[in-house]
């Protein structure tokens, strides 16, 4: 089973029904679900960031909704996953590739994830990986 890595905007999207981008992505994402997905803590932590103006129970269920997916693999930001993210970043960064975007295909390196749940357009520089992006 290849697991589909979901980034935070996608997240985003998904759960701001007010967000243009959401109709787009919601069949997308339920499918990915469905089938199985991966994230790291890091990316969790970008999408909390995003809703953190939720009143701070809203915002520990919406988080705990995803964490809570039976089909969810989190993969908690280790020493291992880091020294990959460097790596990454060091080829990857003259392309617009962060370090949370590192922490990304570090992880899916990690797990065998070659899926990746994006509207971030510099993911197209990886020919490692298949972008899905809905979002025209």
């Amino acid at each position: 089973m290849d697991l589909s890595y979901i980034d935070a905007n996608y997240w985003i999207y998904w759960f701001d029904e007010r967000l243009p981008e959401h109709e787009h992505v919601d069949g997308t994402m339920q499918k990915a679900i469905r089938e199985g997905i991966v994230v790291s803590t890091v990316t969790l932590m970008e999408v909390a960031h995003y809703f953190r103006a939720l009143q701070p129970g809203i915002l520990i269920k919406t988080m705990k909704m995803i964490t809570d997916l039976s089909t969810l693999i989190l993969i908690d930001f280790n020493s291992t996953i880091m020294s990959s993210s460097i790596g990454f970043l060091s080829t990857y960064s003259h392309v617009g590739l962060g370090s949370r975007d590192c922490v990304i295909l570090a992880t899916m390196k990690t797990v065998g994830s070659i899926d990746l749940l994006t509207h971030d357009k510099s993911f197209n520089k990886v020919k490692e990986i298949n972008v899905i992006d809905e979002i025209r």
